[in-house]
């Protein structure tokens, strides 16, 4: 027998994602973890994972706190997923938890493939959107094909801390609790649909920017030419001919706030995993926040010039023996 079609919506599971708020996206992480994961598995996660001294890891000291196993798969020379060394990893049968990282907010083109490999492992897939949580807002894959996705708010918006997780169906929730329960009100003072439109008019910007300079330039390269569907966190370059810390000193020297996101790997990375670890020694990351002026893309490309440059003649050998002259 039918139901009856009542006057409003009173289904509170009908298209519910469960959502809990922490002060950071690794104690959310942690939380995860420790309701999720089944005793003896372990955590698959990426190679590409940075370490500060400062902040230590977002993506790692939750696994490392919660004294669980970690295997580790490779990437592609732009960072999206290795679909053989994925394959290998989840195939050892140890793994219960899948951490895929959407790097500067792009979704990996071949997440059918690494929803399909998770499926058939039985693994529970954790999207990291630490830099991603516009991203999810859009039209695209990002944040829709995980058991979970993992945010880490302060860094896509002006707040001093805040992380949430949500999870596709209530199902998946055990003892997972808030700790954070004033985030939501914050997080929705903001546009985010103009703040994502800003975002992607820098990005491009910057992007048709830097390719024209790549015309007559080999310096650096760019890692992807654009975002699809997704919202950037930052746009990331790789210095291939010049001394990448030098323009990073020299761009926020001169008023440009760069970052170098995972300029150094976590200690615990097995030997191995060449390419990123090219990659952290190489990667520069251009703002494209919602503060940036989109006028004022093109001199900072110009200064972007001019690091490389200076960078360049830095690293020279006469350059060396000047500095070794007045040593």
């Amino acid at each position: 027998m039918q139901r009856d079609i009542t006057k409003k919506a009173l289904e509170r599971s009908t298209y519910e994602r469960p959502a809990f708020f922490y002060s950071s996206a690794r104690e959310g992480m942690l939380d995860l973890l420790r309701n999720v994961l089944q005793p003896g598995r372990a955590v698959a996660l990426p190679a590409f994972i940075g370490w500060s001294p400062n902040e230590g890891s977002g993506v790692f000291d939750p696994v490392e706190e919660s004294g669980v196993g970690r295997r580790f798969y490779d990437l592609n020379s732009d960072l999206t997923v290795d679909l053989a060394s994925l394959g290998q990893t989840l195939a050892a049968g140890d793994v219960g938890v899948l951490v895929v990282i959407h790097y500067f907010g792009r979704t990996d083109p071949a997440w059918q493939e690494v929803r399909r490999l998770a499926s058939e492992h039985d693994v529970f897939l954790v999207e990291d959107l630490a830099h991603g949580w516009f991203s999810a807002l859009g039209r695209g894959a990002s944040g829709t094909y995980g058991e979970a996705q993992l945010y880490s708010l302060h860094k896509m918006l002006p707040l001093a801390d805040g992380g949430m997780v949500t999870y596709r169906s209530p199902g998946l929730v055990s003892g997972q609790a808030s700790t954070e329960h004033a985030l939501p009100g914050r997080m929705l003072s903001y546009d985010t649909e103009a703040i994502s439109a800003h975002r992607r008019l820098v990005f491009e910007r910057t992007g048709t920017a830097l390719a024209e300079l790549a015309r007559d330039d080999d310096r650096f390269a760019l890692m992807w030419p654009d975002m699809g569907d997704d919202v950037p966190q930052t746009l990331p370059v790789r210095i291939t001919g010049a001394d990448r810390d030098h323009v990073y000193r020299y761009m926020n020297e001169h008023g440009v706030g760069m970052v170098s996101l995972y300029h150094t790997l976590i200690p615990q990375l097995p030997a191995g995993f060449d390419e990123v670890r090219s990659i952290s020694r190489q990667i520069i990351n251009f703002p494209v926040h919602q503060d940036v002026d989109p006028d004022r893309v093109d001199g900072i490309v110009a200064l972007f010039r001019e690091a490389l440059d200076a960078a360049t003649t830095a690293s020279s050998p006469s350059s060396d023996a000047t500095a070794e002259r007045h040593a």
